[in-house]
């Protein structure tokens, strides 16, 4: 009888003791963050001429042409950051492959609330005049047929959220010896992230 030893067997289950499991409220924040995705809805427009705008020379003035739309609801967030997203593919047809000219302005506006806010517009532009002609209404019989994606993002922290609708116009045509212009593969995404109220 070994009295005042200890057998090494009891030491070992000794030894072995679970950990004590920290609680889940102290993981957890007091805020949950949230991500919203919404896609927009494509409108487009019928191809565009050179009648339907502006000159280089001057003219009447742009009616402007919606694009597409997207409604984005933040009222649920604590100060969320928004970020939109806008692609597309412009294809174009010219009536002189040397001498052409061809400008697109895009607007991102914002309507909650009956307030109309405008956020920014962003400009797509072609060009060529390697032999500019002194007669700016003679025709060859070249052209040129082009497609170019062109694409924009937005991103804004806001304070006051609110249920908004975004949209993407046209709202200004420059050409010149430009036959049609067709705006396709339209896509307007609306994403926020903030703390969950």
């Amino acid at each position: 009888m070994n009295r005042g030893r200890v057998n090494c067997y009891d030491c070992e289950e000794e030894e072995i003791k679970p950990k004590p499991e920290k609680k889940e409220h102290q993981c957890k924040p007091d805020h949950q963050t949230e991500t919203i995705l919404k896609c927009g809805t494509s409108v487009g427009s019928a191809p565009l001429s050179c009648n339907n705008g502006p000159s280089l020379n001057g003219g009447y003035g742009f009616q402007p042409i919606v694009q597409a739309t997207v409604v984005l609801d933040t009222s649920k967030l604590i100060n969320p950051t928004i970020k939109i997203d806008f692609s597309s593919l412009i294809s174009f047809k010219t009536c002189d492959d040397d001498n052409y000219f061809l400008r697109l302005a895009f607007k991102l506006s914002k309507f909650c609330g009956g307030s109309h806010i405008p956020l920014g517009t962003w400009t797509f532009e072609q060009i060529s005049q390697e032999n500019c002609v002194a007669a700016p209404t003679q025709i060859y019989g070249e052209f040129v047929q082009e497609t170019d994606p062109f694409c924009f993002s937005w991103c804004e922290c806001d304070d006051c959220p609110d249920c908004c609708r975004y949209i993407v116009e046209i709202v200004d045509q420059q050409c010149y010896n430009i036959d049609f212009v067709s705006i396709s593969n339209i896509s307007l995404t609306a994403m926020a992230v903030g703390l969950k109220k």
